[in-house]
This record gives structure tokens, C-alpha cells and sequence, in this order.
């Protein structure tokens, strides 16, 4: 009986001790991730109403029927949804790979929090090395500019689609979680991107 009572009590020290080092292990890499540099890398991916408007200026750059569906979104109480995928660049400077579960974010426009969401796909960087975490933004223009005209919410998404990641208009925000023991655990406070490292 005390020889199993010692076995039971050296596995339970044992656990404890694999616990505690999966612990340390997942602080670790949110401290790695929290030193990593983020930038607003790319926009890419636009589109509204269901039409590509890539590399688009005005509506005259489009042809007449993608022109028309454009105007009839416009128009009325519909949504005119204006999308884009937001690719942000993480660049890990640690010896180690920096790792989340998941990532917050919230976007801004023009200094004003609008949309917020979460990127579920986990974010693996290897040491020394950069990755790109993609975020899908869709954004109803007419809810956003409400008030304003189809001239403000065709010249944001025109202004968007021509200057990218150049735009001063827009901002991001994340905030990775980690993975501690089965539980997903948050970063204190979230962490502004801007267009440079």
C-alpha cells in the first residue's frame, strides 16, 4: 500500500510539473507575440454591391451593367456593403516562435471605432521571421456615412481602393489570446497597426 501511495504521489508531482512547464511555455509565447511588430501590410480584395472594384478610380471606370448595379445599390434602403481583406503583417523578432490563438480586432475610420471582430485561425511566426494575418472587413457605407450622399460613400470606398495601406483614414487594432492549459486567455488591452513596423 505505501508503495502505491509513493507512485500515485511521484505521478501527481509529475503532472504538476508538465502543467507548470506548459504554462510557463504558453506565458513565454505571449510575451514573444506581445514583442512582436505589426503593420498594416496591405488592403487587397475590394469589393461592394458584389462587384470587384480592384484597381478602380470612378464608376466611369466600369462597364455599363456593373456601373448600373452599382447605381441601383446606391439607391433606397438597401446596405451598400463596401468589403476588403486587410492584410496585416506580424514580424517576430524573439529566438522562439510566437504563437496565438486567437485575435481581436477592431477598425477605425477616421479616429472612430466602427466595426470590431476576430480572426479564429491561429497565428503561428516562426523565430526571427514575419507572417501575414489576413482580416475579411465588410462595412455597410450607408449605416457608417449616415446622413451623407452616394458621393461620400463611393469617394471612401474609391479613396480606399486607390491608396491601400496608405490610407490615413483607416486603422486597426488586435489583441492576440493565447492558449494556457486548455483555456483561452486575452492580452491586456489591445494593440494599435499602423502602415510601418
Amino acid at each position: 500500500m505505501k508503495v502505491s501511495n509513493r507512485i500515485v504521489l511521484q505521478l501527481a508531482i509529475w503532472l504538476m510539473a508538465v502543467a507548470f512547464f506548459a504554462a510557463c511555455q504558453s506565458l513565454r509565447q505571449m510575451q514573444n507575440f506581445a514583442r512582436c511588430a505589426f503593420r498594416l501590410e496591405s488592403l487587397s480584395r475590394f469589393t461592394a454591391a458584389g462587384i470587384d472594384f480592384s484597381g478602380k478610380r470612378s464608376l466611369s471606370d466600369f462597364n455599363f451593367t456593373d456601373a448600373a448595379k452599382i447605381t441601383a445599390a446606391l439607391s433606397g434602403n438597401n446596405p451598400f456593403i463596401f468589403s476588403f481583406l486587410a492584410n496585416v503583417e506580424v514580424k517576430n523578432p524573439n529566438a522562439e516562435a510566437a504563437s496565438v490563438t486567437q485575435l481581436d480586432w477592431i477598425l477605425a475610420i477616421d479616429g472612430k471605432d466602427i466595426l470590431q471582430g476576430a480572426v479564429n485561425t491561429p497565428v503561428q511566426v516562426a523565430p526571427n521571421g514575419m507572417a501575414i494575418m489576413p482580416v475579411s472587413v465588410s462595412l455597410d457605407l450607408k449605416k457608417i456615412f449616415a446622413g451623407e450622399n452616394r458621393d461620400a460613400w463611393l469617394g471612401f470606398a474609391f479613396d480606399t481602393v486607390t491608396k491601400g495601406n496608405n490610407s490615413t483614414r483607416i486603422t486597426l487594432k488586435v489583441r492576440p489570446y493565447v492558449n494556457i492549459m486548455g483555456f483561452s486567455v486575452p492580452y491586456p488591452g489591445y494593440m494599435a497597426i499602423g502602415k510601418d513596423f
